[in-house]
């Protein structure tokens, strides 16, 4: 079900905000698809350890260089705008936050057993 939430959030709010760049879409909701899923991965994590740090930052490291070996899919000229990047944000924000309020709702209304007893 949150697939299907965040999945329908990233394409309708990619239509919505680049209606006259249809282009682009690939390109946009790709990226929010990989920075979706890298705040998922970190919203999961409890313990961190440098490894994951790593992992996190290289992954969206070798996603933007790919970007440059991909030209087809990505026009370089409109990915570095601040205009991709505020709308990309804003689809990450719609189709991840209210996942995350709803995870803290739930840990503050039905705690688990192991905070209970510390």
């Amino acid at each position: 079900m949150i697939s299907l939430y965040q999945g329908g959030a990233i394409m309708i709010m990619s239509l919505v905000l680049f209606e006259n760049e249809f282009l682009n879409i690939v390109a946009i909701s790709f990226t929010a698809l990989i920075v979706n899923e890298l705040i998922m991965v970190a919203l999961e994590i409890t313990t961190w350890h440098v490894y994951m740090i790593a992992a996190e930052i290289v992954t969206l490291f070798l996603y933007m260089i790919s970007m440059a070996f991909l030209p087809e899919y990505f026009d370089l000229s409109f990915v570095i705008t601040t205009r991709f990047a505020w709308k990309v944000a804003l689809i990450v924000a719609v189709s991840s936050f209210p996942l995350y309020l709803i995870k803290f709702a739930r840990s503050r209304l039905r705690p688990a057993t192991y905070t209970k007893l510390a």
